[in-house]
């Protein structure tokens, strides 16, 4: 109940549910993104809970409150499914990020088509990893060939080539599969909030350390610890780090005894390693630590063949996601896609076809639905001569077609600025300003 008008402010929906008996009714008819649970609440058992909610909403993420440490039942309700455990009282802070972290999670399995951990014997939607690249196919090859093994994997390739989503095609294939998979961006967090993250802290580790934290490598104990952006990690946190790839053995902070772990290593970046390695930012020996298995994703502009098939699965996605009922797109656009450097690869691929979704008057995507700089004017372009403003013939200016597309998606996201502006590829600011600029026009 504490953290209620907490998340209330930071603009989220929360329904608070005082009676552990009425969480299994609640799940039913509000469908949330994310529950809290209280492991201290009476008569309430957060893995039956848990299983209850795995069953009845599998792409619902839980978070586990506890009142006192159980490294036991810590380990099994992360086996079962639980996101996250952490030790009350709980800084707000850690459970506004770990919320964040749940809602970033949930929607990146969308797209994956993952949908989080079932029970034994439900169905599981296949992950997906669309490609007709020759040199795709061999690298989702390899990647199976050495999924059953423990050696770690160093994955490299440009933002939104889809590292994270090979990672997780690893550990699916892996005898890994039922046990936990948990991901850490190592560029996320701060020096000391990734030590604490990874490896835990004991209480009175640090001012702050009011209870025992469990971390990562623990709770991802027999199945896969995914490290996003592992050259962002700091010098002395990498030697720590290669000590317990080669030891197997994690050292809490202000910890005096070593804790077993069996953990699965699976690194990403987007830089290239061995250059981070030649300028002195990363360690040579953990470089060759977690490179026992490289796999280097090309980017999106090095194989045009995956561009018409990753169209067809985004529109498909998003027209069920969003209701809408387009079939596919026209030549021109898929042309005018195809003369796009895409530097965002993949991930600025599905944000430009979402987007054309949202905004397609027809039942195919055309050109101007992509809106795009460089494939056509800016919406606020005028023509110097006569500043005349650019229209195309039966839609209207660009002007026009831009606040039709703001509202549009504002409607589909049911006024949610946060996610329209997100949809939209502009920050909340932009939106907000663009929203009063309508208003003064009115």
């Amino acid at each position: 109940m504490e953290y209620v008008e907490m998340f209330e402010g930071l603009g989220f929906l929360v329904d608070a549910v005082p009676e552990g008996s009425r969480a299994a009714e609640y799940l039913v008819e509000k469908k949330p993104d994310v529950v809290i649970a209280d492991d201290a609440t009476p008569e309430f058992s957060s893995i039956d809970f848990l299983k209850k909610n795995i069953e009845i909403l599998p792409s619902c993420k839980t978070i586990i409150l506890s009142p006192e440490p159980q490294v036991d039942h810590a380990v099994n309700l992360m086996k079962t499914g639980a996101l996250d455990y952490l030790i009350k009282p709980v800084d707000r802070r850690q459970i506004e990020l770990s919320v964040r972290r749940a809602l970033v999670l949930g929607k990146r399995e969308e797209t994956t088509g993952e949908q989080g951990k079932k029970t034994p014997g439900s169905k599981r939607k296949k992950l997906v990893i669309i490609t007709e690249s020759s040199g795709m196919k061999a690298l989702l090859k390899l990647a199976q060939r050495v999924s059953d093994s423990s050696a770690s994997v160093l994955i490299q390739g440009e933002s939104g080539t889809g590292k994270e989503l090979f990672a997780r095609f690893i550990h699916e294939k892996s005898r890994r599969k039922p046990l936990p998979f948990i991901a850490v961006n190592c560029a996320a967090l701060p020096e000391n909030l990734l030590e604490s993250e990874l490896f835990g802290h004991e209480k009175g580790a640090f001012t702050g350390a009011i209870s025992r934290k469990i971390g990562k490598f623990e709770l991802a104990d027999k199945g896969t610890l995914f490290l996003d952006e592992i050259t962002e990690m700091q010098f002395h946190l990498q030697a720590k780090l290669l000590r317990v790839l080669q030891e197997k053995v994690v050292d809490r902070v202000g910890g005096v005894q070593p804790v077993e772990v069996d953990v699965r290593v699976i690194a990403t970046t987007n830089r290239n390693a061995k250059e981070a390695v030649e300028k002195g930012d990363f360690r040579e020996d953990l470089f060759y630590r977690l490179n026992t298995i490289p796999l280097v994703i090309p980017p999106l502009r090095e194989r045009p063949g995956d561009l018409e098939p990753l169209c067809d699965f985004f529109i498909k996605k998003y027209c069920k996601i969003d209701g809408m009922d387009v079939k596919g797109m026209t030549n021109q656009a898929l042309s005018a896609l195809s003369s796009h450097s895409f530097s965002g690869n993949v991930r600025e691929l599905e944000n430009i076809i979402h987007r054309a979704v949202l905004l397609a008057d027809s039942p195919m995507i055309e050109t101007r639905d992509l809106m795009m700089d460089d494939i056509m004017p800016r919406p606020d372009a005028d023509i110097e001569a006569g500043a005349q403003t650019v229209s195309f013939p039966g839609t209207g200016s660009l002007r026009e077609m831009e606040q039709k597309m703001i509202f549009k998606t504002l409607d589909q996201t049911e006024g949610n600025r946060t996610h329209a502006a997100k949809i939209l590829g502009i920050s909340v600011r932009t939106l907000r300003n663009k929203l009063n600029e309508y208003k003064e026009n009115v």
